[in-house]
């Protein structure tokens, strides 16, 4: 590989990790505490509880929001069913809010690190490996977020990323939802499982399309 494709890679790599970056942030200065006690203010009130915690999952890209956390607690409140519809609604508008910082604030500022060329190539090999670059990333905290600004701002369509996303973010809905009603264990268990999963589901694609890893 000669300097040029080198250079290329590595301002790709700058740029996720510029973006992983700026999810942590909020979480490194405000701490996972910072949604606790607005959820605990509302937990006697299932239907508010449950507007509010879809209202933290859509920010949670730009916010500093633990949206397992949230989802756990939504399920201990107000029950699984409304955990479950609650989370997913707000998973799925915190895609869309992701999909609206990538292109309104990184993608204005990735071409001043990455040529418009590199920048089309990132957006197609996205597009060709959506289920390797989003939907396995939806159970792992800040690769959530950070998978589908980058591809926001490398220009995939939205309609594509929010298909590539509804069906993880139900299915980690759900995992939360249900393992919370259990113990702290459970989730806990839970969210190791989800984790190997996804990480089964990215080798499992990835070896069935070696053109896609």
């Amino acid at each position: 590989m000669n300097s040029k494709p080198k250079a290329a890679v590595a301002k790709l790599v700058g740029l996720f990790v510029m973006v992983g970056a700026w999810v942590c942030l909020p979480l490194l200065v405000f701490g996972q505490g910072f949604a606790l006690p607005w959820l605990e203010s509302h937990q006697e009130k299932a239907a508010v509880l449950m507007l509010l915690a879809i209202g933290l999952l859509a920010v949670d890209s730009v916010a500093p929001i633990p949206s397992t956390l949230v989802i756990m607690f939504l399920a201990a409140k107000a029950g699984v069913l409304a955990s479950v519809v609650g989370s997913t609604i707000g998973l799925t508008l915190g895609v869309l809010t992701s999909v609206w910082f990538g292109r309104a604030a990184v993608g204005r500022v990735a071409p001043k690190f990455i040529s418009d060329d590199e920048l089309k190539r990132l957006g197609v090999g996205v597009q060709n490996r959506l289920s390797l670059t989003l939907a396995c990333w939806r159970a792992v905290p800040v690769m959530a977020e950070a998978s589908v600004i980058t591809a926001a701002a490398a220009g995939v369509p939205t309609r594509k990323i929010f298909t590539a996303t509804l069906l993880p973010n139900v299915i980690v809905a759900i995992i939360y939802s249900v393992a919370a009603k259990d113990s702290v264990h459970i989730a806990c268990a839970a969210f190791s499982a989800t984790l190997a999963a996804s990480a089964l589901l990215w080798w499992l694609l990835a070896k069935r399309n070696p053109a896609e890893a």
